[in-house]
Protein backbone atom coordinates (compact mmCIF):
# COMPACT_ATOMS: atom_id res chain seq x y z
CA UNK A 1 0.00 0.00 0.00
CA UNK A 2 1.63 3.43 -0.95
CA UNK A 3 0.74 6.47 0.76
CA UNK A 4 0.35 9.84 -0.84
CA UNK A 5 -0.83 13.34 0.88
CA UNK A 6 -3.23 11.26 3.22
CA UNK A 7 -4.67 9.22 -0.11
CA UNK A 8 -4.34 5.57 -0.21
CA UNK A 9 -4.12 2.92 -3.06
CA UNK A 10 -5.31 -0.87 -1.93
CA UNK A 11 -6.63 -3.47 -4.25
CA UNK A 12 -7.35 -0.76 -7.33
CA UNK A 13 -9.58 1.47 -4.82
CA UNK A 14 -8.55 4.86 -3.80
CA UNK A 15 -8.68 6.13 -0.12
CA UNK A 16 -8.60 9.57 1.48
CA UNK A 17 -8.17 9.55 4.94
CA UNK A 18 -10.20 12.74 6.42
CA UNK A 19 -9.40 15.42 9.19
CA UNK A 20 -11.60 12.98 11.65
CA UNK A 21 -9.13 10.28 11.29
CA UNK A 22 -11.97 8.43 9.25
CA UNK A 23 -11.40 7.03 5.94
CA UNK A 24 -13.30 7.57 2.73
CA UNK A 25 -13.53 5.76 -0.62
CA UNK A 26 -12.96 8.21 -3.09
CA UNK A 27 -12.92 6.12 -6.16
CA UNK A 28 -11.62 3.01 -7.84
CA UNK A 29 -9.82 1.87 -11.00
CA UNK A 30 -10.96 -0.32 -13.72
CA UNK A 31 -12.33 -3.15 -11.41
CA UNK A 32 -14.84 -5.78 -12.23
CA UNK A 33 -16.44 -8.94 -10.28
CA UNK A 34 -16.99 -8.85 -6.89
CA UNK A 35 -15.37 -5.98 -4.68
CA UNK A 36 -15.16 -6.31 -0.88
CA UNK A 37 -14.81 -2.71 0.42
CA UNK A 38 -12.37 -3.67 3.80
CA UNK A 39 -13.85 -2.47 7.89
CA UNK A 40 -10.14 -0.20 8.14
CA UNK A 41 -7.28 1.25 5.86
CA UNK A 42 -4.15 1.91 8.12
CA UNK A 43 -5.91 1.10 10.99
CA UNK A 44 -8.59 4.11 10.45
CA UNK A 45 -12.21 3.01 10.39
CA UNK A 46 -13.67 2.74 6.43
CA UNK A 47 -16.80 4.45 7.21
CA UNK A 48 -17.84 7.04 3.80
CA UNK A 49 -18.26 7.04 -0.20
CA UNK A 50 -17.49 10.01 -1.81
CA UNK A 51 -20.03 11.48 -4.70
CA UNK A 52 -19.59 9.44 -8.26
CA UNK A 53 -16.71 7.03 -6.25
CA UNK A 54 -18.18 3.80 -8.52
CA UNK A 55 -19.89 6.08 -11.08
CA UNK A 56 -19.45 4.42 -14.34
CA UNK A 57 -17.90 1.14 -12.71
CA UNK A 58 -17.97 -2.48 -14.32
CA UNK A 59 -18.62 -3.82 -10.32
CA UNK A 60 -20.95 -6.90 -10.47
CA UNK A 61 -21.49 -6.63 -6.83
CA UNK A 62 -19.91 -4.53 -3.48
CA UNK A 63 -19.79 -5.81 0.24
CA UNK A 64 -19.62 -2.99 1.92
CA UNK A 65 -18.35 -2.86 5.62
CA UNK A 66 -20.29 -2.70 8.95
CA UNK A 67 -18.71 0.57 9.45
CA UNK A 68 -19.87 2.04 6.14
CA UNK A 69 -22.14 4.55 7.23
CA UNK A 70 -23.30 7.07 4.24
CA UNK A 71 -22.13 7.61 0.50
CA UNK A 72 -21.98 10.83 -1.42
CA UNK A 73 -24.45 11.85 -4.38
CA UNK A 74 -24.22 9.68 -7.31
CA UNK A 75 -21.98 7.20 -5.91
CA UNK A 76 -23.40 4.49 -8.33
CA UNK A 77 -23.74 6.86 -10.93
CA UNK A 78 -24.31 4.93 -14.29
CA UNK A 79 -22.81 1.37 -12.59
CA UNK A 80 -24.52 -0.43 -15.33
CA UNK A 81 -22.77 -3.98 -14.22
CA UNK A 82 -23.49 -3.42 -10.37
CA UNK A 83 -26.13 -6.57 -9.62
CA UNK A 84 -25.61 -7.01 -6.00
CA UNK A 85 -25.06 -4.59 -2.91
CA UNK A 86 -24.66 -5.27 0.85
CA UNK A 87 -24.29 -3.63 3.57
CA UNK A 88 -25.29 -3.42 7.27
CA UNK A 89 -27.70 -0.88 9.28
CA UNK A 90 -25.05 1.44 9.64
CA UNK A 91 -25.35 2.62 5.90
CA UNK A 92 -28.59 5.11 6.58
CA UNK A 93 -26.73 8.37 4.89
CA UNK A 94 -26.62 8.18 0.88
CA UNK A 95 -27.24 11.17 -1.33
CA UNK A 96 -29.40 12.47 -3.97
CA UNK A 97 -28.92 10.04 -7.34
CA UNK A 98 -26.72 7.34 -5.81
CA UNK A 99 -28.77 4.67 -8.38
CA UNK A 100 -29.24 6.90 -11.48
CA UNK A 101 -28.54 4.57 -14.02
CA UNK A 102 -28.34 1.20 -11.98
CA UNK A 103 -29.98 -1.76 -12.14
CA UNK A 104 -29.50 -3.78 -9.12
CA UNK A 105 -31.43 -6.90 -8.55
CA UNK A 106 -30.12 -8.09 -4.65
CA UNK A 107 -29.70 -6.24 -1.40
CA UNK A 108 -28.27 -8.56 1.63
CA UNK A 109 -28.93 -6.26 4.46
CA UNK A 110 -27.39 -7.23 8.10
CA UNK A 111 -29.24 -5.05 11.26
CA UNK A 112 -27.23 -4.89 14.43
CA UNK A 113 -29.03 -2.00 15.99
CA UNK A 114 -32.55 -2.62 15.37
CA UNK A 115 -34.61 -2.96 12.30
CA UNK A 116 -34.11 0.75 10.76
CA UNK A 117 -32.24 0.58 7.49
CA UNK A 118 -32.02 3.02 4.33
CA UNK A 119 -33.87 -0.04 2.11
CA UNK A 120 -37.16 2.57 1.45
CA UNK A 121 -34.97 4.66 0.02
CA UNK A 122 -32.98 2.29 -2.40
CA UNK A 123 -36.29 0.65 -3.30
CA UNK A 124 -37.72 4.28 -4.17
CA UNK A 125 -34.23 4.42 -6.27
CA UNK A 126 -34.81 1.22 -8.29
CA UNK A 127 -37.56 0.61 -10.71
CA UNK A 128 -36.69 -2.78 -11.44
CA UNK A 129 -37.65 -6.00 -9.70
CA UNK A 130 -35.52 -6.55 -6.01
CA UNK A 131 -34.78 -9.70 -4.17
CA UNK A 132 -33.76 -8.43 -0.66
CA UNK A 133 -32.37 -10.63 2.25
CA UNK A 134 -32.35 -9.52 5.80
CA UNK A 135 -30.61 -10.63 8.74
CA UNK A 136 -31.11 -9.53 12.24
CA UNK A 137 -28.25 -10.34 14.39
CA UNK A 138 -29.71 -11.01 18.17
CA UNK A 139 -28.05 -9.93 21.48
CA UNK A 140 -27.58 -13.80 21.86
CA UNK A 141 -25.86 -14.74 18.75
CA UNK A 142 -29.48 -15.66 17.05
CA UNK A 143 -29.89 -14.59 13.47
CA UNK A 144 -33.23 -14.20 12.11
CA UNK A 145 -33.94 -14.12 8.30
CA UNK A 146 -36.14 -12.57 6.35
CA UNK A 147 -36.13 -12.55 2.21
CA UNK A 148 -38.76 -10.82 0.12
CA UNK A 149 -39.37 -9.39 -3.44
CA UNK A 150 -40.36 -5.95 -4.06
CA UNK A 151 -41.79 -6.33 -8.09
CA UNK A 152 -40.85 -3.82 -10.59
CA UNK A 153 -42.94 -0.65 -11.04
CA UNK A 154 -43.06 2.12 -13.37
CA UNK A 155 -44.73 5.53 -14.38
CA UNK A 156 -45.68 6.71 -17.45
CA UNK A 157 -46.60 10.31 -18.07
CA UNK A 158 -49.71 10.77 -20.95
CA UNK A 159 -51.45 12.89 -22.35
CA UNK A 160 -54.76 13.57 -22.44
CA UNK A 161 -54.76 15.35 -26.13
CA UNK A 162 -58.22 16.86 -25.95
CA UNK A 163 -57.72 17.90 -22.56
CA UNK A 164 -54.29 18.96 -22.60
CA UNK A 165 -53.47 17.64 -19.60
CA UNK A 166 -50.56 15.29 -18.90
CA UNK A 167 -51.95 12.05 -16.94
CA UNK A 168 -49.61 9.92 -14.67
CA UNK A 169 -50.35 5.93 -15.24
CA UNK A 170 -48.49 3.59 -12.86
CA UNK A 171 -48.07 0.46 -14.00
CA UNK A 172 -47.18 -2.85 -11.50
CA UNK A 173 -47.45 -3.40 -7.40
CA UNK A 174 -44.30 -2.64 -6.90
CA UNK A 175 -45.03 1.12 -5.80
CA UNK A 176 -47.82 -0.51 -3.25
CA UNK A 177 -45.06 -2.71 -1.87
CA UNK A 178 -42.17 0.15 -1.42
CA UNK A 179 -44.92 2.06 0.55
CA UNK A 180 -45.19 -0.71 2.97
CA UNK A 181 -42.55 1.16 5.79
CA UNK A 182 -42.90 3.09 8.73
CA UNK A 183 -39.90 4.82 9.94
CA UNK A 184 -37.45 3.05 7.73
CA UNK A 185 -38.16 -0.07 8.67
CA UNK A 186 -40.44 -2.79 6.16
CA UNK A 187 -43.56 -3.78 8.10
CA UNK A 188 -44.33 -7.10 7.24
CA UNK A 189 -47.89 -7.05 7.90
CA UNK A 190 -48.52 -4.77 5.15
CA UNK A 191 -46.44 -6.41 3.08
CA UNK A 192 -48.09 -9.79 3.07
CA UNK A 193 -51.20 -8.42 2.60
CA UNK A 194 -50.84 -7.16 -0.62
CA UNK A 195 -50.14 -10.36 -2.09
CA UNK A 196 -54.05 -10.25 -3.54
CA UNK A 197 -53.38 -7.01 -5.43
CA UNK A 198 -49.97 -8.82 -6.65
CA UNK A 199 -52.21 -12.17 -7.75
CA UNK A 200 -54.21 -9.69 -10.25
CA UNK A 201 -50.82 -7.97 -11.79
CA UNK A 202 -47.93 -9.65 -11.11
CA UNK A 203 -46.27 -12.41 -13.65
CA UNK A 204 -46.10 -15.96 -12.07
CA UNK A 205 -42.20 -16.03 -11.77
CA UNK A 206 -42.58 -12.92 -9.56
CA UNK A 207 -45.42 -14.38 -7.78
CA UNK A 208 -44.12 -17.59 -6.53
CA UNK A 209 -41.01 -15.85 -5.43
CA UNK A 210 -43.03 -13.42 -3.14
CA UNK A 211 -44.89 -16.70 -1.49
CA UNK A 212 -41.40 -19.17 -1.40
CA UNK A 213 -38.97 -16.71 0.27
CA UNK A 214 -41.70 -15.26 3.00
CA UNK A 215 -42.42 -19.31 3.16
CA UNK A 216 -39.00 -20.28 3.59
CA UNK A 217 -38.03 -17.09 5.85
CA UNK A 218 -41.06 -16.84 7.45
CA UNK A 219 -39.96 -14.07 9.86
CA UNK A 220 -43.18 -12.21 11.43
CA UNK A 221 -45.73 -14.10 9.11
CA UNK A 222 -49.12 -14.47 10.38
CA UNK A 223 -50.70 -17.74 10.06
CA UNK A 224 -53.73 -16.03 7.29
CA UNK A 225 -50.64 -14.72 4.89
CA UNK A 226 -49.15 -18.06 5.49
CA UNK A 227 -52.01 -20.01 4.07
CA UNK A 228 -52.36 -17.62 1.35
CA UNK A 229 -48.80 -17.88 0.06
CA UNK A 230 -48.87 -21.65 0.36
CA UNK A 231 -52.21 -22.17 -1.60
CA UNK A 232 -50.60 -20.18 -4.23
CA UNK A 233 -47.75 -22.34 -4.50
CA UNK A 234 -48.91 -25.30 -4.28
CA UNK A 235 -51.11 -24.57 -7.05
CA UNK A 236 -48.32 -23.15 -9.21
CA UNK A 237 -45.76 -26.19 -8.35
CA UNK A 238 -44.99 -27.03 -11.65
CA UNK A 239 -43.11 -23.58 -12.50
CA UNK A 240 -42.12 -23.24 -9.04
CA UNK A 241 -39.62 -26.28 -9.17
CA UNK A 242 -38.95 -25.80 -12.78
CA UNK A 243 -37.71 -22.54 -11.88
CA UNK A 244 -35.71 -23.30 -8.80
CA UNK A 245 -33.66 -26.26 -11.11
CA UNK A 246 -32.94 -23.67 -13.78
CA UNK A 247 -31.08 -21.53 -10.95
CA UNK A 248 -29.72 -24.45 -8.62
CA UNK A 249 -31.64 -22.89 -5.36
CA UNK A 250 -30.80 -26.03 -3.73
CA UNK A 251 -32.19 -24.93 -0.41
CA UNK A 252 -35.69 -24.21 -1.78
CA UNK A 253 -35.59 -27.43 -3.49
CA UNK A 254 -35.08 -29.10 0.13
CA UNK A 255 -37.56 -26.76 1.79
CA UNK A 256 -40.07 -28.07 -0.92
CA UNK A 257 -39.37 -31.53 0.15
CA UNK A 258 -39.39 -30.85 3.97
CA UNK A 259 -43.01 -28.61 3.32
CA UNK A 260 -44.48 -31.52 1.70
CA UNK A 261 -45.32 -28.99 -1.08
CA UNK A 262 -44.25 -31.29 -4.42
CA UNK A 263 -47.03 -33.28 -6.03
CA UNK A 264 -46.02 -36.57 -8.25
CA UNK A 265 -46.51 -34.40 -11.32
CA UNK A 266 -44.66 -31.47 -10.31
CA UNK A 267 -42.15 -33.26 -9.09
CA UNK A 268 -41.04 -35.34 -12.47
CA UNK A 269 -41.73 -31.61 -14.31
CA UNK A 270 -38.42 -30.63 -12.43
CA UNK A 271 -36.75 -33.93 -12.45
CA UNK A 272 -37.24 -33.53 -16.41
CA UNK A 273 -35.82 -30.14 -16.40
CA UNK A 274 -32.95 -30.98 -13.93
CA UNK A 275 -32.03 -33.44 -17.06
CA UNK A 276 -32.81 -31.00 -19.75
CA UNK A 277 -30.26 -28.35 -18.35
CA UNK A 278 -27.73 -30.75 -16.81
CA UNK A 279 -28.39 -29.68 -13.22
CA UNK A 280 -26.82 -33.10 -12.19
CA UNK A 281 -26.74 -31.61 -8.17
CA UNK A 282 -30.41 -30.95 -8.39
CA UNK A 283 -31.24 -33.46 -10.31
CA UNK A 284 -30.09 -35.92 -7.62
CA UNK A 285 -31.91 -34.26 -4.88
CA UNK A 286 -35.10 -34.72 -6.69
CA UNK A 287 -34.28 -38.32 -7.64
CA UNK A 288 -33.82 -38.85 -3.83
CA UNK A 289 -37.02 -36.80 -2.78
CA UNK A 290 -39.11 -38.55 -5.40
CA UNK A 291 -38.07 -42.27 -4.04
CA UNK A 292 -38.90 -40.81 -0.71
CA UNK A 293 -42.31 -38.85 -1.20
CA UNK A 294 -43.52 -41.37 -3.79
CA UNK A 295 -42.39 -44.36 -3.09
CA UNK A 296 -43.60 -47.09 -5.79
CA UNK A 297 -46.11 -49.33 -4.60
CA UNK A 298 -44.83 -53.18 -4.15
CA UNK A 299 -46.88 -55.58 -6.69
CA UNK A 300 -48.79 -58.46 -4.40
CA UNK A 301 -49.29 -61.41 -7.24
CA UNK A 302 -52.16 -63.72 -5.93
CA UNK A 303 -51.75 -67.42 -6.53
Amino acid sequence: MKESNEEYQLNGIRYILQESQQVQVAGCEELTGDVVIPKEVEGHPVTGMAPYAFSAGKISSLRLPKSMEKAGKYVFYRCFSLKKLCFSDAFMDIGAGAFTGCRLQELEIDFYRGERSCLKFIADEIRYALWVTMRYHRPDGRIDIAKVVFPEHYEEAVENTPARIVETHYHGVGGYYRQSFYNKELNYKEYDSLFPLALAQEEEDILIDIAAYRLQFPYQLKQAAEEAYRDYLMKHMEKAGQQYVVREDMSMLRFFGQEKLWNEEAMDQAIEKASEEKKLEALSLLMDEKRRLFPKKRKIFDL
